[in-house]
């Protein structure tokens, strides 16, 4: 299994009951990793993950599924990606 799997997984999980991932779900999810409420591994190892996920191009809810599409997902991982690299 790819080592940046188990971070996006994470994430995952707490997205799978959101019904959109727009912009509030991006900046709440930002907010609470920077502040470590909620996935305390630090923004960086999330971020590292997520640009190793979106590097790949298998599916990013392989073994979280959720309700939203791949192209969903991919543009959610990126805004989060922009948050909290910023």
């Amino acid at each position: 299994m790819d080592e940046w799997r188990g971070r996006i997984n994470e994430i995952l999980y707490t997205l799978q009951f959101r019904p959109q991932l727009d912009d509030a779900v991006a900046d709440d999810l930002a907010r609470l990793i920077v502040n470590r409420q909620v996935l305390t591994a630090g923004p960086d190892v999330y971020v590292a993950a997520i640009r190793q996920a979106l590097a790949d191009s298998g599916p990013l809810d392989e073994q979280i599924g959720t309700p939203h599409s791949e192209a969903t997902l991919r543009a959610f991982f990126a805004r989060l990606d922009a948050r909290l690299s910023a």
